[in-house]
């Protein structure tokens, strides 16, 4: 059998054991997480595998993956909205807990000290807003 075999009735894991593109190597995973048939594999599907993969992986791993089974879609003619609504990992500049847990100890600790003080000027700009809001509520118009 051959690419041409491959139609949208068939899960990642049938797929990718016809697929001749050597990036089928990069669906073991998709394979693996999900048995739903290509036709019905929606933008939901896409982040949630984002969301589960960067725990173990970086964000280049998990954007290679992505975009192969994105590359076999596009081949039989599915995965368009898929292709809309994907954003890349790497694009949003963000660091996965895998490549967070991956850092030395003091950096680690640098990294949760930042999201902690981010976490406190967050919580003083709302106070602030807050009070302000109440100000000029109580102003006669």
């Amino acid at each position: 059998m051959t690419d041409d075999k491959i139609d949208g009735t068939m899960t990642i894991r049938e797929a990718a054991a016809l697929w001749s593109d050597p990036r089928r190597d990069n669906l073991k995973r998709w394979a693996e997480t999900f048995g739903v048939r290509l036709q019905e594999l929606h933008p939901g599907h896409i982040v949630t595998y984002q969301k589960d993969r960067c725990e173990e992986a970086t964000a280049s791993q998990v954007d290679t993956e992505v975009e192969s089974l994105l590359a076999l879609l596009k081949q039989i003619g599915l995965g368009g909205e898929i292709d809309r609504c994907h954003r890349p990992l790497s694009e949003a500049g963000e660091l996965t807990p895998a490549e967070i847990r991956a850092l030395p100890e003091p950096v680690r600790k640098y990294i949760d000290k930042l999201k902690q003080e981010i976490l406190e000027l967050e919580a003083e700009k709302n106070q602030m807003s807050n009070r302000i809001r109440r100000t000029n509520w109580g102003r006669s118009r």
